[in-house]
């Protein structure tokens, strides 16, 4: 039995190793979006392919990689020797999140005895296919993609495999620079090998087994504590991802059960032609990092994590797809909308649990399904050809949280974002092309009582290149991410391009080889996550800042949040009055209740929470601040609200249903989805269930 101080002092030793590994990437690679934004990690895992402990500010590819070494020790676990290098980048065949997301892998010894991996992984620019960057919105098989390679050796103990570096030099657009690239994993993968084996001679190989182990064990057994804190039931939530005029929809039901979380995304619409099909292994991967502040919070981001819940997906769903189906982005539309609407569902299941510590985070969705992918290539500044990503297109920004506003330009308010954006002067010096502002976006998006963060907006021209091509991949076209609590939904991402000095001309999503001439202007407006809470509840003097700020039209603080600027009581007349209006304007409830001593005698009790600003009180749901009885067991809640029904601004196909309170008027939900969809979520903890039976 490994001793507590000496697991302490191992597992900081491993994760500082782990991070001189990100970081000897980050200073030994070529391209901007590894060696400037940090687009990279190294992680440590067990011999038999358990993540251990991640370095680099990339977690969504420290358990990714769990997937490539236990192909590898399939295909040639018999003759792993020191001195191997692993290379494997098929979503299909042990790779990563995607072709581009290349995993180098290195075996760690200890004599003959085989006793941890290391795995270094970054974006490359380019990994062949149809088009420059690799994202090809025209494939719709994956054998129109990138060049896919299975586990392969780099290197046989220690000795370069020539004949596999030219197959990869001859497939890949500008070779020079991906092979440093490359070969900057190597290096950081070396640099946490050789300290990993130190430790292990250290500490002797038989306790470092141990350790590792036992770090893992007793991380899975603190999550399952905190998980049993959750209110048993199932919480349900829907989204929908988005390809240009088709919709794919992303159910999920999170069942609570124990110790244990089942996140079942059955009946999610089948595999598409596209190439953001998704993997159950990536999505364990984005789920697992997004539950880590939730219920790890201060502990090791390890194996044990990772065993306190279930993925289920079918076969052959968008969510599980199987070859021929193209897969060059499992991680992106519809990866990022199952973790958002797993983590949507938590969030329910958090709000019904009075003696859950997480109810401190609760907050809505990530927002990264909002991202818009831009590539470009073309002519380089030096004559050469060349390529990049746009990371400005990847800067949303989260929703916001229960009792705070969302983060600017980053994804998630629970834990930490991803990149650091690349400085305007190095892109200027690297690519032809001009900024001229990249700031906050503005507007009233995502408002609410704590309004989302504020995405990037970005203004750049074609400057040094005759012609370049340009290619668009996002999802939030037309369908924004859901608020929570009343709160409004998110913008969604806009591109357009002026060119000769004419009006911005609106960019359709999903399209190759758009072509720009040296002259013309892009201009990318990324979406954000949803507001919490009722916007009319906003903080006067907030809302007024934004105003004073430039960041909010006055005529959208007066519509919006009930804001006269600089008159504190005509707004508090205004917000009245906006509250009359939803009442007069809505639908009635479709099985109002109106208090009597018979429900009285059926609400007997202390409340319980069962959704943010909906209290469980006996076999009665009641609106907390107005006591207005909404429902009775097992009914949803929503049955008592009066309803509004409008038009997302992004679409007619889109219907935004807005949950009243009966008596004050006040948001309690606004639900996002295609026109005539039902309602996108569901809160049914056991309790609130077992009532109807009493």
């Amino acid at each position: 039995m490994v001793d507590p101080i000496t697991l302490e002092v191992l597992r900081c030793k491993l994760e500082a190793v782990a991070g001189d590994g990100s970081r000897t990437i980050i200073r030994t690679a070529i391209s901007p979006l590894v060696a400037e934004a940090g687009d990279c990690s190294c992680t440590i895992y067990s011999p038999d392919g358990e993540l251990v402990v991640g370095g680099g500010a990339v977690q969504i590819h420290f358990h990714v990689g769990c997937n490539g070494i236990k192909a590898i020790r399939q295909r040639h676990g018999e003759t792993l020797a020191p001195g191997d290098i692993f290379f494997v980048n098929d979503p299909y065949n042990g790779g990563g999140l995607h072709a581009q997301d290349i995993f180098i892998h290195m075996p760690v010894f200890d004599g003959h005895q085989l006793v941890a991996w290391v795995g270094a992984s970054a974006h490359m620019m380019d990994m062949g296919g149809m088009v420059p960057g690799s994202f090809s919105t025209a494939a719709t098989e994956a054998y129109q993609e990138a060049l896919r390679l299975p586990p392969v050796r780099l290197s046989r103990a220690g000795v370069e495999q020539d004949d596999v570096w030219n197959i990869l030099r001859n497939n890949i657009r500008m070779a020079t620079t991906i092979e440093m690239d490359m070969r900057s994993l190597i290096s950081g993968a070396n640099v946490t090998r050789s300290e990993v084996e130190r430790i292990v001679a250290d500490y002797g190989a038989g306790e470092f087994s141990e350790a590792i182990s036992e770090l893992s064990r007793l991380t899975e057994e603190e999550v399952r504590r905190r998980i049993s804190e959750l209110e048993p039931g199932t919480y349900r939530a829907t989204s929908w991802a988005e390809w240009s005029e088709e919709i794919y929809r992303i159910p999920c039901e999170l069942t609570v059960e124990q110790d244990r979380l089942i996140f079942d995304f059955s009946g999610a619409s089948p595999q598409s032609t596209h190439f953001f099909n998704s993997k159950p292994y990536v999505l364990t991967s984005l789920i697992g990092v997004q539950l880590a502040p939730y219920l790890a919070k201060g502990l090791p981001l390890n194996e044990g994590l990772f065993r306190s819940f279930e993925i289920r997906c079918d076969p052959g769903s968008v969510l599980d797809a199987q070859l021929p189906a193209p897969i060059g982005g499992p991680h992106l539309g519809v990866g990022q909308t199952a973790m958002e609407v797993a983590l949507r569902a938590l969030n329910l299941a958090i709000a019904a649990s009075p003696d859950s510590k997480s109810r401190a985070n609760m907050a809505g969705p990530s927002s990264a399904s909002s991202l818009a992918v831009v590539t470009l290539s073309g002519q380089g500044l030096d004559g050469n050809p060349i390529g990049w990503l746009m990371t400005e297109g990847a800067l949303t920004a989260a929703s916001a949280g229960h009792d705070r506003d969302g983060l600017q330009t980053t994804y998630q308010l629970v834990g930490s974002g991803i990149l650091e954006i690349v400085d305007v002067e190095v892109l200027e010096s690297w690519y032809p092309i001009r900024f001229h502002s990249r700031e906050l976006r503005k507007g009233a998006i995502g408002a609410g009582t704590f309004c989302a963060g504020r995405p990037m907006s970005a203004r750049f021209t074609v400057d040094g290149a005759s012609e370049l091509s340009m290619g668009i991949t996002s999802n939030r076209e037309t369908i924004p991410i859901a608020g929570v609590n009343g709160g409004l939904p998110g913008a969604t991402s806009k591109l357009s391009v002026e060119r000769a000095g004419s009006a911005p001309d609106p960019l359709d999503f999903n399209h190759d080889a758009i072509r720009l001439l040296e002259g013309d202007t892009v201009n990318i407006d990324v979406g954000n996550g949803g507001g919490w809470g009722d916007p009319l509840r906003r903080d006067f003097a907030l809302v007024t800042d934004e105003v004073e700020r430039g960041l909010l039209p006055e005529d959208e603080a007066r519509r919006v949040f009930g804001v006269v600027p600089g008159d504190s009581d005509a707004s508090d007349k205004l917000r009245e009055r906006l509250r009359l209006e939803r009442l007069a304007e809505a639908e009635p409830a479709p099985r109002p209740l109106e208090w009597n001593d018979r429900l009285r005698g059926m609400a007997e009790g202390a409340g319980l929470p069962l959704s943010p600003e909906v209290d469980q009180k006996g076999s009665v749901a009641v609106a907390s601040r107005s006591g207005a009885a909404l429902a009775i067991s097992p009914a949803p809640w929503t049955d008592g609200c009066p309803r509004l029904r409008h038009s997302s601004d992004a679409s007619k196909r889109v219907d935004l249903i807005l949950y009243l309170d009966p008596k004050t008027g006040d948001y309690l939900a606004v639900d996002v989805a295609p026109a005539g969809e039902p309602c996108s979520f569901a809160v049914r903890p056991q309790r609130w269930l077992a009532e109807a039976q009493s």
